[in-house]
């Protein structure tokens, strides 16, 4: 207990001159997120076979009208069956992927809202380092995550669960996905990062940056 006391002592040390007057809040994940109303399922009622055979028709419909010939005839062939089979089982097809199209855009929609309250104030997060730069010196600008694989063996998180972190001072990464503690003063700012790696790289969206003046190994 003393241990951890003296730790958070001397973090509060470190920090505070830095923002002078101003509290340093601890945040989590889900304070990223904005309060909106939960949404609606439109497919309750479906089996999971029907709501996998749904996603496969949107899918299939998508690559037919941006495929070569030999793909449209293939998934034209496809949506046929599919449709076939769920009106079988009495399902109104056209009705079910207007709700499954709507859904998925206000999905797109609410991945890019933001808290306004974190806007410009000083915060502590924990996370996964993603360097975005590679320096024997230590590195400067990294995304920050919240979960293990994120952005390279998995899709990225939404651009409102994804922090581009500027440092203060560089800082070495001792592995990818490096669990972390950043504290900075975050603003709500857009941005597009590109992320390198072994076999590629991919653009990354984020909704918040953090100007970081502290970064240390994540500990409970």
């Amino acid at each position: 207990m003393i241990i951890r006391v003296t730790a958070l002592v001397l973090a509060l040390i470190i920090v505070a001159p830095t923002y002078a007057n101003e509290i340093v809040r601890t945040i989590d994940w889900d304070n990223l997120l904005p309060d909106v109303a939960p949404l609606d399922n439109p497919f309750m009622t479906l089996t999971s076979e029907q709501l996998m055979d749904l996603e496969i028709f949107v899918g299939v419909t998508d690559l037919q009208s941006g495929g070569n010939s030999s793909d449209v005839d293939e998934t034209r062939e496809i949506r046929i069956e599919l449709r076939q089979k769920m009106e079988r089982q009495g399902l109104d097809v056209d009705q079910l992927v207007a709700a499954y199209l709507s859904l998925e855009g206000e999905l797109a929609r609410r991945n890019q809202l933001t808290n306004a309250e974190l806007d410009n104030k000083i915060v502590r997060i924990p996370g996964y380092a993603l360097p975005l730069e590679h320096n024997d010196k230590g590195v400067k600008e990294l995304l920050l995550v919240p979960y293990v694989g994120a952005c390279i063996h998995v899709p990225p998180p939404p651009a409102n669960q994804t922090v581009y972190v500027s440092l203060k001072d560089a800082h070495t990464i001792k592995s990818i996905y490096e669990p972390v503690w950043v504290t900075g003063r975050m603003k709500v700012e857009s941005m597009n990062k590109s992320l390198s790696f072994v076999d590629g790289s991919a653009d990354v969206d984020t909704a918040y940056t953090l100007d970081g003046v502290k970064i240390e190994s994540y500990e409970e």
